[in-house]
């Protein structure tokens, strides 16, 4: 009898061997996606940390944004998962280690371009280009993503061949760099990617505080 157990003891620890390995086996395969919305949020930079805000109000030195685009049909990302045609252990997915699946935008970013809808400045009049007034953070989980300022040709050149590992999102923050004047702030800010479509969306109006 004590052997008959011990031969039980064995198998059973045998097969969770073969289920350990397998709750956790990751596809690093890349996947695909295209970027078909644009989302535009207000951020709150008034403090030690930035963060999203849904005030109307912003500091006069303190005016910032969050873009983001990302593929909100999710197509591209669930169709590139391979299907799973082995049976047994090896293959249990309820048990999975919740991988980052690595994915990659059909087309990057080649341009952004910000206009003032209402002057900043008695020097920067309503209509203006001011794209050059802004500098940006990348605020996405990717490979090249960081926490320092950069300007926005610099952000965009890291977009092209850029690794996603958070669904095919990528997001960054903006910051207006001279203090508005005017009691009210808005931006049109467009984004064109590499196929030479064009993404367009307004900042929500914002009343300047002091």
């Amino acid at each position: 009898m004590r052997i008959f157990k011990k031969v039980l003891l064995i198998l059973l620890f045998a097969n969770i061997l073969r289920i350990i390995p397998g709750c956790c086996k990751c596809d690093e395969d890349l996947g695909y996606m295209s970027f078909n919305r644009m989302d535009i949020k207000n951020i709150d930079n008034s403090g030690e940390w930035a963060m999203t805000s849904y005030r109307d109000t912003m500091p006069a030195a303190a005016v910032a944004f969050e873009i983001a685009l990302f593929d909100s049909l999710g197509y591209y990302y669930y169709s590139s998962i391979p299907e799973l045609k082995s049976i047994g252990f090896n293959t249990a997915m309820a048990l999975s280690c919740d991988c980052a699946r690595p994915l990659q935008a059909n087309y990057h970013l080649t341009n952004i371009k910000i206009s003032t809808i209402y002057s900043i400045s008695e020097e920067i009049e309503a209509g203006a280009d001011v794209t050059s007034l802004f500098v940006v953070r990348s605020s996405g989980n990717s490979s090249s993503g960081n926490s320092v300022y950069q300007s926005l040709p610099s952000i965009i050149r890291q977009t092209e061949g850029k690794i996603y590992y958070d669904g095919g999102v990528e997001s960054f923050h903006i910051y207006l760099q001279p203090e508005v004047e005017n009691t009210l702030a808005r931006f049109v800010i467009d984004i064109t990617l590499s196929d030479n479509s064009i993404f367009s969306d307004t900042t929500n109006l914002i009343h300047i505080v002091r």
